[in-house]
């Protein structure tokens, strides 16, 4: 296989590849044998018949294209690797030169990932929210338990149960309300503590973003709303809801949905093709361990053993994991390299 050009303009490749005339006939053999396998020949077997038959049977120009195809798949991994391409959408192909004797030629060209023009993303200035959980939050919590178990008086008015030991017992597995309050005293910090967590990460993918310059592929944006809705639909069927159910209930076609993702989506690819740069520039990498590591938290997760798991994995599920962990270092690097600050609590964004 010969390379002959290779060009890019914008997020497009265009390359024009050679291949030898018996790399063509060897596929085009194949393509025989396998159309005689699927044609059925009074008087023969499948894939029995003499090739003269055969022929005479088959529409060899469909069998030739077959071959074609099969082989511009075979090389096409060969030529990302060669070219070092790293595609986001399938190829167009035209053929260009297929006749017997002369060397397979055909034209090519694919979306890739774009070029990512960095802007300032060491030294970021961050807030952090405070994790702090004031006795205030927690007596507003215990007030909605009230409120959610108050019973109607003879006048109508909701009537409270006292906050005491044995409104702890009703509502919990604890004996008194102190160990009651204690226990969302824990629960409500841990989940401020990933709320801030959660917030400062976004920050620092907005910051990186803000000076960052690149252009979304139509592909990976299509590809983001996929994902969106994946979500979505996950979402919506933890409350019994199908995504059927809530475009009939919104009054809403799966089209015009897909177009109000449309700009979040470029926002989150946006986000992720900075921390892959992020990662390039320093020369951040996924290491083995890293992958081991998190293919056991995710068997673990799923009641699974780890080495099972990681036989299982294809290599698109090893490129996905690769490449959410790419982008988790990347993060982290941001937010070890910023300026954190703690947030005072009226600055807090809602």
């Amino acid at each position: 296989m010969k390379i002959l050009s290779q060009k890019r303009e914008g997020n497009k490749v265009f390359l024009e590849i050679e291949e030898d005339y018996a790399a063509f006939q060897k596929s085009y053999e194949q393509a025989m044998a396998e159309a005689g396998k699927e044609i059925r020949i009074a008087g023969f077997r499948p894939g029995k018949a003499p090739r003269r038959i055969l022929a005479g049977a088959l529409n060899l120009e469909a069998v030739q294209q077959r071959a074609a195809q099969a082989l511009i798949a075979g090389l096409y991994p060969a030529i990302i690797d060669e070219c070092k391409l790293e595609p986001v959408d399938y190829p167009n192909v035209e053929i260009t030169q297929q006749e017997k004797g002369k060397p397979f030629i055909f034209k090519l060209n694919v979306e890739v990932y774009p070029e990512v023009k960095l802007g300032k993303y060491q030294g970021l200035k961050l807030e952090k929210k405070p994790g702090a959980v004031a006795e205030s939050d927690v007596l507003a919590a215990l007030g909605r338990l009230q409120d959610r178990l108050a019973a109607a008086g003879p006048d109508g008015k909701k009537e409270l149960l006292p906050l005491d030991d044995d409104f702890a017992k009703k509502v919990s597995r604890y004996g008194t309300l102190a160990e009651l309050k204690a226990e969302l005293q824990r629960a409500m910090a841990g989940e401020k503590a990933a709320e801030a967590e959660a917030d400062l990460r976004n920050q620092a993918i907005a910051a990186a973003g803000a000076g960052a310059r690149v252009d979304i592929p139509p592909a990976l944006a299509e590809r983001e709303i996929d994902i969106m809705l994946d979500e979505l639909k996950t979402s919506l069927a933890q409350s019994g809801l199908t995504l059927e159910q809530y475009l009939q209930g919104a009054k809403k076609e799966a089209g015009a949905l897909r177009d109000e993702l449309r700009q979040p989506a470029e926002i989150r690819v946006k986000g992720k093709l900075v921390l892959k740069a992020v990662a390039a520039a320093e020369k951040i990498e996924v290491t083995e361990a890293d992958m081991s590591e998190e293919i056991k938290n995710m068997a673990a997760a799923y009641g699974e053993e780890s080495a099972a798991a990681e036989r299982q994995l294809n290599e698109t599920g090893r490129a996905y994991i690769r490449d959410y962990l790419l982008r988790k270092k990347s993060l982290d690097w941001l937010i070890g390299h910023a300026s954190v600050k703690a947030a005072k609590k009226e600055e807090v964004r809602p």
